[in-house]
C-alpha cells in the first residue's frame, strides 16, 4: 500500500495594515500659530531668566507678569480672533484680568504678588475657556473652577502632535517660510561661535589681551543666548499645544441628573450642637465685654492679651460655619429644622464677627495698623457679605449662590489690591505717631514687610531696613521684569 503525501494548500497571508494616526486639523491659523508660540515662549523664558531675585526670599516679578498676561491674550486673539468677547461675562472677565495683572506693575507687596499669581492663572484659565467654549460647566457653576484648571494643566501636553503636523504641512506644501531655516541656522551658529571664541582666547595670550574684554562679553552673551534659545525651543511645543487645545476643546454636554439627598437628622444634630456651643461662648464674651478691664484683671488676663488674642480664630470659625451650612443645604433633604437652625447659626456667626472686629479695633488702636490687620478687616467684611448670601440661600432653594458669590469675591479682592494696603497702614501709623498716640515701633514694624508701598509716608527713620528696601527697589528698577511704579518711586527718594 503506497503512501501518498498530501500537502495542505497554504492560504495567502494578508499583511496587517496599521491604521495611520488621524492628523490634527492644520489650517492657515495653525501655521500662523508657530511664530506666535515661539514669541510667547521666548517671553516666558525671558521672564524666568531676567528676574534677578538673588537671595531675596519670595521675590516675584513686577512688570514682567503684566507683559506675560498681555502677551498671552495678544497671541490668543491673533490665533483665533476675538469671537466670544461680545458676551458680557467675557468683557467683565477681561477687565478683571487686566486689573489683576496691572497690580504687579503698580504695587510691590510680595504677599499679594504671591497670591495674585495663583489668582491670575485661575482667572486666565476661566476666561480662556469661556472664550473658546468646549466646557461642560458654565462659569456660574463652582465645578467649572476644577474643570478649567484641569484643562489648563493638561493642555500643554495633549496636543504636541498638532505642532508636528503643522511643521510637516509647512515642509510639504507651498507655504514654506524662511523662519524655520533661520532658526536652525541660529541654533547651529551661536554654539559654534561660542565654542570657537572660547578656544581662541585660551590658545593665544596676545589675542586674549587685545580682544579679551570684547570676547569675554561675547562669550557670556553667546552662552546666555544659547541657553535662552534652547529653553525657548523646548517650550514652544507646549505653548503651541496649550493654545491649540484651548481653541479646539470639545466636551460632551453635562447631563443633568437628580442629586441624591440624604437624611437630614445628622445635619440637624450638628447645627443644633453648634448653636448651643456658640450661645455659651457668646455668653462668656458678653461678660468680658460689659465687665471691662476690671473683670479681665480679676480673671488674670491682661487687656492687651485679650485684645490681640482670638480674632483670627473667630474669623476662621465664621468661614467654617458658612461652609457647614452650605454643605448641609446641598447634601440633605429639605427640612424646616435645618433652615431654622442654619439661620440661628448665621446670626450667631455674625455676632462672632462683631466680636472679632471689636478685638481687632482694640488691638489696632493700641498698636496701629499692619498688612495682616487690614487683611483681617477685609476678610471680616467679605464673610459678612457671604453670610448674607447664605441666608438667602437658606430660604430660597433656587438661589444660585456661586453665581453671586464669585463676582463679589473677585470684586472684593481687586478692591483690596487697589487700596494699597501698605501705604494705608503707613499713612495711618505715621499720623498717629506724629500725634503721640502711637509708639515709634508702630512705624518701624512696617519696615519688615516685603513691600516698597508706603515708604514715602514713613520718612527717614534711620533704620537699616529702610536703606535695604531702597537699595532693592533701585535694583528692581534696572530690570524690565521686576520694574514697578512702587519700586521706581521708592528708588528715586
Amino acid at each position: 500500500m503506497t503512501e501518498q503525501n498530501h500537502t495542505t494548500p497554504q492560504l495567502p497571508v494578508t499583511p496587517q495594515v496599521v491604521p495611520q494616526r488621524k492628523p490634527w486639523t492644520v489650517e492657515k491659523k495653525e501655521r500662523r500659530l508657530l511664530p506666535l508660540a515661539l514669541a510667547l515662549a521666548f517671553l516666558a523664558v525671558s521672564l524666568l531668566l531676567d528676574n534677578p531675585a538673588g537671595g531675596r526670599w519670595m521675590w516675584l516679578p513686577g512688570f514682567g507678569v503684566t507683559a506675560m498676561a498681555a502677551g498671552w491674550y495678544a497671541v490668543l486673539f491673533l490665533y483665533r480672533g476675538t469671537s466670544g468677547m461680545e458676551k458680557r461675562v467675557n468683557q467683565i472677565l477681561m477687565a478683571a484680568v487686566t486689573l489683576l495683572s496691572l497690580t504687579f506693575t503698580l504695587f510691590s507687596n510680595q504677599w499679594f504678588r504671591f497670591w495674585n499669581c495663583g489668582a491670575l492663572i485661575l482667572l486666565v484659565a476661566v476666561h480662556t475657556w469661556e472664550l473658546c467654549g468646549g466646557t461642560r460647566f458654565p462659569w456660574h457653576s463652582a465645578g467649572m473652577l476644577f474643570e478649567r484648571m484641569r484643562l489648563l494643566i493638561q493642555g500643554p501636553f495633549v496636543r504636541c502632535g498638532a505642532m508636528l503636523d503643522t511643521v510637516k504641512a509647512l515642509r510639504g506644501g507651498k507655504h514654506v517660510t524662511r523662519w524655520i531655516p533661520a532658526a536652525v541656522g541660529a541654533a547651529v551658529t551661536l554654539p559654534a561661535l561660542w565654542l570657537v571664541a572660547s578656544v581662541l582666547m585660551d590658545a593665544d595670550a596676545l589675542f586674549a589681551l587685545v580682544a579679551g574684554n570684547a570676547l569675554a562679553e561675547l562669550e557670556y552673551s553667546l552662552g546666555e543666548a544659547f541657553i535662552r534659545l534652547a529653553m525657548t525651543v523646548c517650550a514652544v511645543p507646549f505653548v503651541f499645544s496649550l493654545l491649540y487645545y484651548a481653541a479646539h476643546t470639545e466636551q460632551t454636554e453635562k447631563q443633568s441628573r437628580t442629586r441624591k439627598r440624604f437624611d437630614s437628622l445628622p445635619a440637624v444634630m450638628l447645627l443644633g450642637a453648634l448653636d448651643g456651643l456658640y450661645l455659651f461662648f457668646l455668653a462668656v464674651q458678653s461678660t468680658a465685654l460689659f465687665g471691662g478691664r476690671e473683670y479681665l484683671r480679676q480673671a488674670g488676663i491682661s487687656f492687651a492679651e485679650y485684645a490681640r488674642s482670638g480674632f483670627f480664630q473667630l474669623v476662621g470659625l465664621a468661614g467654617l460655619n458658612a461652609a457647614v451650612i452650605l454643605t448641609a443645604l446641598w447634601v440633605c433633604q429639605e427640612d424646616r429644622r435645618i433652615q431654622v437652625l442654619a439661620t440661628v447659626l448665621v446670626g450667631l456667626t455674625g455676632v462672632l464677627l462683631v466680636s472679632a472686629g471689636w478685638r481687632m479695633t482694640l488691638y489696632a488702636a493700641a498698636y496701629g495698623l499692619s498688612f495682616r490687620r487690614i487683611l483681617t478687616y477685609w476678610g471680616m467684611g467679605m464673610l459678612a457679605i457671604l453670610l448674607a448670601l447664605t441666608v438667602r440661600k437658606i430660604w430660597r432653594k433656587d438661589f444660585q449662590f456661586f453665581r453671586t458669590a464669585a463676582p463679589v469675591a473677585l470684586a472684593g479682592w481687586l478692591l483690596l489690591n487697589y487700596c494699597n494696603v501698605d501705604a494705608l497702614a503707613a499713612r495711618y501709623n505715621s499720623a498717629r505717631t506724629a500725634a503721640g498716640s502711637l509708639p515709634q515701633s508702630a512705624v518701624d514694624g512696617l519696615l519688615t514687610s516685603f513691600s516698597y508701598d508706603g515708604l514715602e509716608f514713613l520718612g527717614d527713620t534711620g533704620d537699616s531696613s529702610l536703606t535695604w528696601l531702597r537699595e532693592n527697589a533701585a535694583e528692581d528698577c534696572r530690570n524690565w521684569t521686576t520694574w514697578s511704579v512702587s519700586a521706581w518711586r521708592a528708588a528715586r527718594r
